[in-house]
């Protein structure tokens, strides 16, 4: 049987890598920030519709609410940092360093919620980031 989310997973990596490449691609004359905001208008029209489409309620605590929106705010501002670098670098070393972003959440996971690393993760983290850093070099 087939594991639905590592086939949504994969679906997400394959996705996102064309995210990367098509940013790339509108960073060559496009400005960042124009590209981001072109970029959101075409998300926002994918994602409301999807909304429309299932008339799924915003339903959740004040706290849910908020978080969510922040983390609207962080892609935002993460977006047009990516673009930016985009800009000024080679698209696989910038990609392959955001590209590292799970770690973050891996080392907050530990340090905030409890989660639990086993030497396995550790090796896994570590092992990535030297593989971003053989690609960036």
């Amino acid at each position: 049987m087939v594991n639905v989310a590592i086939v949504l997973a994969l679906g997400a990596l394959v996705l996102f890598g064309g995210w990367a490449v098509s940013a790339g691609v509108a960073t060559r004359s496009l400005a960042p920030v124009n590209a981001v905001f072109l970029s959101y208008v075409a998300s926002l029209a994918i994602v409301g519709g999807y909304v429309l489409f299932t008339r799924e309620p915003i339903v959740g605590t004040r706290m849910e609410i908020t978080f969510a929106l922040l983390s609207g705010v962080f892609l935002a501002v993460g977006t047009i940092s990516f673009y930016a670098g985009l800009t000024h670098g080679n698209m696989a070393i910038v990609s392959a360093i955001a590209a590292l972003y799970f770690v973050i959440p891996a080392v907050v996971g530990v340090l905030y919620f409890d989660a639990a690393l086993s030497p396995t993760n550790v090796v896994g983290l570590l092992l990535a980031v030297i593989a971003v850093v053989l690609v960036s070099s």
